[in-house]
């Protein structure tokens, strides 16, 4: 690929690289999910895909990496994430955090083909025309009826009789505070896209590779671009060196092996990508603060 080819982030190009994970089913588009980042899960990899996420801290505190910002957020503050933004989450040192995310597809919203709402304000957001407010603080003066449409979305029993309307119900009211309140931003500028591919490529080629050899040269070879370049991109949409990316990855498929697996510690090592079980053990610890095998023995 030559330096200067351009690639334009089409959707064809997204759909090749998104994450894969379905989310609720075809008659509700829509998932709940838990999630603790602690010592035992400090690092949530950069993924996307094609449904909004918004997402609330519960307790503790966090730094979110979302299209190459950094935000950090605390107890109460609530992150909207629109369609195909590259996002991470990684523990705030010293802090633990438990957080609540909902996903949903935007065609939950669509009541038929003539939908005028959904052409108005549902369709901007899916052709990248408008995005959503990335962190609404505590703070904000329209916070409390907006997070009182979150909480009752997160309380809501999917297999409830009716279940369906509450969760579209809240969910209008949601992009109804957005909108009332003129919280939607413009598109973002062709010159990130260019980077938003750029780093998608790269992300897409760790995730592929990580068991092999993985060097910035063969990063940036694979990207098209120089190897300044791409490390400058990298680094600012994932707050890490490539190195320290690909180590964090690495230990994240290890300590999921782990708590999944009873295979081998040193097998699980060289299976993520790691030729010396020595430093493998020392960057596990780094990251996890503790060893492997106390990880294994905290599973339940």
């Amino acid at each position: 690929m030559e330096i200067e080819q351009y690639h334009v982030l089409n959707e064809k190009n997204v759909q090749k690289y998104k994450e894969k994970t379905v989310h609720g089913t075809a008659l509700l588009p829509f998932a709940k999910y838990h999630t603790s980042i602690s010592e035992m899960l400090p690092f949530y990899p950069i993924h996307w895909h094609e449904e909004v996420e918004i997402i609330k801290v519960q307790s503790g505190r966090g730094c979110f990496y979302v299209d190459g910002k950094k935000y950090e957020a605390s107890a109460g503050d609530i992150l909207v994430l629109r369609p195909f933004v590259m996002h991470s989450i990684n523990k705030a040192e010293g802090y633990d955090m438990e957080i609540d995310a909902i996903v949903f597809n935007l065609r939950l919203l669509k009541t038929g083909e003539a939908d005028l709402c959904t052409l108005k304000y549902f369709a901007p957001l899916m052709n990248d025309k408008h995005s959503v407010p990335v962190v609404v603080r505590t703070t904000d003066s329209w916070y409390g009826p907006f997070d009182q449409s979150i909480t009752s979305i997160l309380m809501c029993d999917p297999d409830q009789e009716g279940a369906e309307l509450d969760i579209k119900a809240n969910l209008y009211w949601v992009f109804y505070h957005i909108y009332n309140n003129r919280l939607l931003n413009v598109s973002p500028a062709t010159v990130e896209d260019k980077q938003q591919y750029t780093v998608r490529r790269a992300l897409e080629y760790i995730r592929a590779e990580y068991m092999n050899e993985i060097t910035v040269a063969k990063v940036a070879a694979h990207c098209g671009y120089s190897e300044y370049y791409t490390m400058k991109l990298f680094k600012q949409y994932t707050g890490e060196s490539l190195v320290d990316y690909v180590n964090s990855y690495r230990l994240t498929v290890a300590g999921r092996l782990l708590r999944d697996t009873d295979d081998d510690i040193a097998a699980i090592a060289y299976d993520v990508g790691f030729n010396n079980v020595s430093y493998f053990n020392r960057q596990f610890k780094k990251q996890y603060e503790m060893t492997p095998r106390e990880f294994r023995k905290q599973r339940v």
